[in-house]
């Protein structure tokens, strides 16, 4: 592990120095309507504060739902979350000034049913985890962060009309110094929760867990994912097929970091490959018609790499994605209706920061018009 985290931290160093002037990071969410239309929320500066928008395309533009997320106009917002109900309703979630927000657009406006779930007042909410169950009922996965305390309190909560209820009341919490802080949420048949999470495994190091909430703890179905214990393992994306098992990609240490996706058959875990090359990070796992895993990466010198696994072993659906040269900063990835992958992501070089939109055709990659980012600043 230690050897793991100098390349982090060199890594890091190098990146802090090319992005030390850069505006915060857009996080881009992407989700797809069920006629194949993509919603989108991000992050942008607005003067001396960050605001969190959401935008959906209607076959013709761009149309923005409402101006901006934030409830305090002088308030900052570091990342977003995006979900469709099943009858089509957008929800939002994201934490500012302290507060946890999970917002229905209305059409005309963002409403909250409820107020702020938060835990505690003095705590700064942020890294929401949204979905919404067949019901119609949000779920958050989030963070809370108290001033002057060395803790990441993870909860997990459902909201039923205008209440929530409290289901995980911090299982995973822990430091903030950890690297695994990255967790990632679904719900299975039933509406069942389930979570990918990486923890330290006393005398080895982090690994990466998956299972479902088990009524006072989150269950390891089969127990952890990594090829070795003792190699850093972190940062998953979990989706679930049809039958509600677990796909999981996930980063572990190997000279540098490799991508790694295993599949839970219903009682082992098998390892579906390692897409990608040394390097890899910002792994976001879908499912192309609801079964064959499609990874989205970030890759160095290559910038966003799309690889969708077949009968005969991974396909790399091109490298051309993002803008040669560009830093690509955050990823996501949805699969349309016809199995074909869909990359919203942020990208910055000398012409400044920009989001960017392509959708997979089965041959190339097309851009799309990208959401109305605003990178001036004003």
């Amino acid at each position: 592990m230690r050897r793991f985290l100098m390349v982090v931290a060199v890594l890091a160093a190098n990146a802090a120095a090319v992005l030390a002037q850069a505006p915060p990071s857009p996080r881009p969410v992407l989700v797809l309507d069920k006629q194949d239309q993509p919603w989108a929320a991000w992050v942008e500066r607005r003067g001396p504060v960050t605001v969190a928008r959401v935008a959906h395309w209607d076959g013709t533009n761009w149309q923005s739902a409402g101006t901006a997320l934030n409830r305090e106009p002088r308030q900052s917002v570091a990342s977003v979350s995006l979900a469709l109900a099943p009858d089509g309703t957008p929800w939002a979630a994201w934490g500012e000034a302290g507060l946890l927000h999970v917002t229905r657009w209305t059409g005309s406006a963002w409403e909250e049913p409820a107020p702020s779930v938060n835990r505690s007042s003095n705590s700064a909410a942020e890294r929401p985890e949204l979905k919404i169950d067949s019901r119609g009922r949000p779920w958050v996965l989030w963070s809370e962060v108290a001033p002057s305390v060395n803790a990441d309190n993870v909860y997990l909560a459902f909201l039923d009309g205008k209440s929530w209820s409290l289901i995980d009341n911090g299982t995973l919490t822990t430091d903030l110094q950890s690297s695994s802080r990255s967790r990632s949420l679904a719900l299975g048949p039933g509406d069942k929760p389930v979570a990918a999470f990486s923890q330290l495994v006393p005398g080895h190091d982090y690994q990466v867990f998956a299972g479902p909430w088990a009524g006072t703890q989150w269950t390891s179905l089969g127990g952890t994912l990594n090829l070795s214990p003792d190699a850093y393992a972190g940062f998953p994306s979990l989706v679930l097929d049809p039958q509600g098992y677990p796909v999981v990609a996930f980063l572990q240490a190997s000279a540098g970091s490799k991508i790694i996706v295993k599949r839970w058959t219903g009682s082992q875990w098998t390892l579906v490959g390692t897409p990608g090359s040394l390097g890899a990070r910002n792994p976001k796992v879908a499912l192309s018609l609801g079964q064959a895993p499609v990874v989205a990466a970030i890759e160095r010198l290559v910038g966003i790499t799309v690889r969708q696994r077949s009968k005969t072993g991974w396909v790399d659906l091109g490298q051309d994605v993002s803008t040669p040269g560009a830093f690509v900063d955050t990823l996501d990835v949805a699969v349309d209706s016809q199995g074909d992958p869909w990359v919203l992501w942020a990208e910055d070089d000398a012409k400044g920061q920009r989001l960017g939109l392509s959708q997979w055709t089965g041959t190339r990659w097309e851009k799309r018009e990208p959401p109305p980012f605003t990178a001036s600043g004003k």
